[in-house]
């Protein structure tokens, strides 16, 4: 109160004071501008000239008023066409998860314009024409998500792969997949789909070629590649135990597979089955027999006496120590029997098949047994087996009904 009643004060006597001094002195201003005159005081000028600044003053204010809401418009127009745009692409992320891919990519397009994230609209686009078989238009959005966005075009190119891939086309997928490594071979999703694609069109050495590569960088354990190399080796020596190659390059190639995978069950025994087939000499025969006891392995003890023997003296002996710890396994007795009757023991041969009979009855044991009492002139035996045989057989089998002896044709 006191501070106004101050400000009151100084400004009466302020005002008197101006007043005394327009009375004593008002002043002259003269302008002349052409043909025009203006003659007025001192203080009216002043006053006018006050004026006309307040006036201006007051205009340009409202003016950057004027723009200042015209902005304000404008962005909270974009804003809201920015928010509309990411509801719809929501809208078409959800119809494209749920397969709706026409309506996905209307979608998606619609709120490209507006989206703060335009390649993800136009890569999705592009996904959903591929999905729609519009090739020509995935290409045109890709083409689109590269215009908006510099520097992405592995991304796309992995994209274009991928669903080439997903869809079957693996040739076209190579393709496009040699074409990114060639611009960014040290990109680790490129090794990891040219894996994928090589599997898919089962080209084994070049997915050897690219192992190192992919073990180095750790891909091995992608979910789309676990397996892969087991699939690798196991169809690299089966292809090779398929083809013409002989005994001595099948070596070859059973060398070039790492000494780790070379131990496992089921490499070990394709490839001595194809030794097998191309027919088994002493030093592959001896090697079988380290395999069998550096780890035993009833599938490979079952090949022995499939084959005539190289050496059977050899195998003999190794069967004897394999009969002292595992003696009582029906498939080493039964390859022990085998391997005597190739060697002329046909009393050991028996005894042999009868006890792996006795451990589990078997119809080829029976067999073997029939053919053997028979040779020998044992019919009553050999008969027998083979009725033993005949009942191995129909085990599990559903049994029609049969004649009674009463009702059986007379003779």
């Amino acid at each position: 109160m006191r501070r106004l009643l101050i400000v009151t004060l100084v400004g009466l006597v302020i005002g008197a004071a101006l007043i005394n001094l327009v009375e004593q002195d008002p002043g002259y201003v003269f302008i002349s501008l052409g043909d025009v005159t203006i003659e007025t005081s001192f203080w009216f000028a002043t006053v006018l000239w006050l004026v006309v600044w307040a006036l201006l003053s007051a205009s340009l204010a409202a003016l950057r008023t004027l723009l200042r809401g015209r902005q304000w418009i404008s962005d909270w127009v974009v804003g809201r066409k920015a928010r509309n745009a990411g509801a719809l692409t929501n809208r078409g992320l959800i119809s494209f998860i749920e397969g709706h891919w026409a309506r996905a990519r209307r979608q998606l397009l619609r709120a490209a314009r507006y989206s703060d994230a335009p390649l993800v609209n136009h890569l999705l686009a592009a996904q959903a024409s591929y999905r729609l078989g519009d090739v020509d238009e995935m290409r045109r959005q890709l083409g689109l998500a590269e215009t908006v966005e510099a520097g992405v075009g592995i991304a796309l190119e992995l994209t274009q792969a991928e669903l080439q891939l997903t869809a079957g086309h693996n040739e076209e997928a190579l393709a496009t997949l040699v074409r990114a490594r060639a611009n960014a071979s040290k990109h680790p999703h490129v090794l990891e789909l040219l894996a994928r694609v090589h599997r898919k069109l089962a080209d084994w050495p070049a997915l050897r070629d690219l192992l190192p590569e992919l073990r180095r960088r750790d891909l091995l354990d992608s979910p789309h590649l676990q397996g892969l190399e087991a699939e690798l080796w196991f169809a690299l020596l089966d292809t090779a135990c398929s083809s013409e190659l002989d005994a001595n390059e099948l070596q070859n190639v059973w060398q070039t597979i790492p000494l780790s995978w070379r131990e496992k069950d089921s490499l070990r025994c394709r490839y001595i089955e194809a030794l097998v087939a191309r027919g088994m000499t002493a030093e592959q025969e001896k090697l079988l027999i380290a395999m069998v006891t550096k780890q035993w392995n009833t599938q490979l003890v079952r090949v022995i006496g499939s084959y005539p023997p190289a050496d059977p003296k050899r195998l003999m002996k190794a069967l004897h120590r394999w009969l002292e710890s595992h003696g009582q396994e029906v498939v080493l007795l039964v390859a022990a029997a085998r391997l005597a009757q190739h060697m002329g023991d046909w009393q050991q041969a028996r005894s042999w098949f009868e006890e792996a009979n006795k451990i589990e009855p078997k119809a080829d044991t029976c067999m073997e047994l029939a053919r053997l009492a028979s040779a020998q002139g044992d019919r009553a035996a050999a008969d027998a087996y083979l009725r033993l045989a005949g009942s191995r057989l129909l085990d599990g089998l559903s049994l029609a009904p049969i004649p009674d002896k009463a009702d059986s044709p007379s003779s």
